[in-house]
């Protein structure tokens, strides 16, 4: 342990508190889930029955994009018209994300399962309204994966986020591509009044001081320097 916070209990405590914070941060849980159990869900846009959301988190259910045609399957969401030759903006299964007023969202992954049908989409691509829908993230596949959503980008938020599954190169329009569930895993934390804001900051202010102040009266003075020496006069 550092010398400075072994020796002063201020700077112990800011240390325990951080330390803690960043506890809770790590600590992911499922947020948003739903196992998609209900015949034809696709009648639905969105599908929200059966979901369960963390307190302090809004969820939308699950979506389509205008592009898509829906489809009926029991236990999964399904839509047809993914046959685009290259990723269509508006083909797209999509969730919607909102904290809370007074707390901050933090994701660490999407996992899904998923099938296609024979002449269903082989493509796939899964985006953010984080940077407007711009990055793929992750390798989504049509049978489902684990997608890290662990960037700055999806850390601390306080506002929606919008996340959507693309899909394209299917070989008909009548191929067809489900999400048979989903589970968006992470943290919720409460964002510090402003008021806690600056206690926070005065006591570290003041620990510093008192750490200053304790520093000069342990650090030793350095030695006076004899006097010079006399010699007679001749």
């Amino acid at each position: 342990m550092n010398a400075s916070l072994r020796h002063d209990p201020h700077l112990r405590f800011l240390a325990a508190a951080a330390a803690l914070a960043l506890a809770s941060t790590l600590c992911a849980q499922t947020l948003f889930t739903n196992p998609i159990t209900a015949t034809n869900p696709n009648t639905a846009n969105p599908f929200s029955s059966g979901q369960i959301i963390q307190p302090n988190l809004t969820a939308t259910g699950i979506g389509r994009g205008s592009g898509l045609t829906s489809s009926n399957a029991n236990d999964r969401y399904s839509a047809t018209n993914w046959n685009s030759a290259s990723l269509d903006a508006n083909d797209y299964f999509t969730w919607t994300l909102t904290p809370a007023n007074g707390y901050a969202l933090s994701l660490t992954n999407l996992i899904y399962t998923a099938q296609a049908s024979g002449t269903g989409p082989s493509n796939f691509s899964l985006r953010t309204s984080a940077d407007t829908f711009t990055t793929s993230l992750g390798t989504p596949t049509a049978t489902g994966a684990t997608i890290t959503l662990s960037g700055a980008s999806f850390q601390g938020l306080t506002s929606s986020l919008e996340v959507r599954l693309y899909g394209w190169a299917a070989s008909s329009t009548s191929g067809s591509f489900s999400v048979n569930d989903f589970s968006f895993n992470g943290s919720m934390s409460a964002i510090p009044e402003p008021s806690t804001y600056a206690a926070l900051a005065g006591a570290a202010a003041l620990s510093f001081s008192c750490w200053q102040r304790r520093r000069q009266r342990l650090t030793p003075s350095p030695p006076t320097p004899p006097p010079p020496s006399l010699h007679p006069l001749s």
